[in-house]
């Protein structure tokens, strides 16, 4: 939702009326629904799951195509974006049957099942990823744009505060399947702590891990920490359920290990932070693992499985981590070189761009007519 209010917010500020549509889905929680930019407008336009093969489900999209329709035709906008997902089909259906252009955009390395779909209705479609072109039917027009980051991640964002004389890890298991990562990188601690008896970390600077465990795993995991072996003088611990600040926990840390969620992705470019990617295995179009091999392939992170790092590997991979960190690393130096190459601080205007840019075009195909 964030990446979307990010170019309302920006279509606002450029003088632009405009309007939020809202499914009712748990992720449009209070905290997403404070980032609405002051005098944009909501819609609200149920929306659930759909398939071919669920009757009901159907019965249920259409239900939510007449809803969109009627309240498009209410607000009689000149463009529709939409961010993908299932709660876009209604909107973009709707807006193609009255007229009115579509913007799509595709957060992932790898097309969702309904960006692939409603790319056929959409003047363009655009991506945060580049070199997408092989991944849409030809005649597709792509904009190359990157991800829009909420404004307010992006103004906090910018130079480290990382300890020079110390190592702080920043561990990041994402709202999906945060439970087998965290459990993961727990066990491949501690085994990285017995290492060589222990001399492993012996030789290392102090160690700080932040565990961004989710709210839902905040306790499990504190007490697998406890549990560990590792807490001690030279290794600290905070596990956090939740951060509203994420650009200060970047700041502070001189590495991450995270999922390769795309908000994550080019939120660590922007930070500049080497990053260690843990792709979420068994995802429908497997997108994380094209997201992190995006930024692997340019040097910008590196990319390790879940089973390696819960396996005899860990410990190993662990120390990989820890040692790339370590003040005066060249490794690290050139990680975030390049992942800060992969940063698009302009997305939410580019995107806007071709919003207006498409609304522009209907308008003028109507005045030849």
């Amino acid at each position: 939702m964030f990446p979307g209010l990010a170019v309302s917010s920006v279509l606002v500020s450029r003088g632009h009326r405009a309007a939020v549509i809202l499914s009712g889905r748990a992720v449009e929680g209070e905290r997403s629904l404070a980032d609405i930019p002051a005098g944009a407008e909501t819609l609200s336009v149920p929306a659930s799951p759909f398939s071919p093969r669920r009757p009901l489900s159907m019965a249920k999209l259409g239900l939510s195509f007449l809803r969109a329709r009627s309240r498009l035709a209410e607000f009689g906008p000149d463009a529709l974006l939409a961010m993908g997902s299932y709660t876009s089909a209604a909107p973009v259906l709707a807006a193609r049957s009255l007229g009115i252009p579509v913007v799509l955009h595709e957060a992932n390395a790898i097309p969702g099942s309904a960006v692939a779909f409603l790319a056929r209705f959409a003047d363009a479609v655009c991506t945060s990823f580049p070199d997408m072109e092989r991944r849409f039917r030809r005649g597709t027009v792509l904009r190359d744009t990157g991800l829009p980051l909420r404004a307010s991640f992006e103004s906090g964002c910018g130079g480290t505060k990382a300890p020079p004389d110390a190592i702080s890890v920043l561990v990041m298991g994402g709202s999906q399947g945060a439970r087998d990562m965290n459990r993961a990188v727990v066990s491949a601690f501690a085994a990285a702590g017995k290492a060589r008896g222990g001399a492993a970390f012996a030789s290392l600077p102090p160690v700080r891990v932040v565990h961004l465990a989710g709210k839902a795993n905040e306790e499990e995991i504190r007490a697998l920490w406890r549990g560990s072996g590792l807490p001690g003088s030279r290794f600290a611990v905070e596990v956090v359920g939740f951060e509203h600040d994420m650009a200060r926990r970047y700041a502070e840390a001189s590495v991450c290990i995270s999922r390769a969620g795309a908000s994550s992705c080019f939120e660590l470019a922007l930070a500049g932070l080497p990053t260690f990617f843990v792709p979420l295995p068994g995802l429908a179009r497997d997108h994380q693992t094209f997201n992190a091999r995006s930024f692997a392939e340019k040097g910008a992170a590196e990319v390790v499985s879940q089973a390696e790092l819960a396996g005899e590997e860990g410990a190993g991979k662990i120390l990989e981590v820890l040692e790339t960190a370590r003040k005066g690393s060249g490794k690290a130096a050139g990680m975030r070189r390049r992942i800060m190459d992969m940063a698009r601080p302009d997305a939410a205007g580019r995107v806007a761009d071709a919003v207006e840019e498409s609304a522009r075009r209907a308008a003028s195909a109507r005045r030849r007519k």
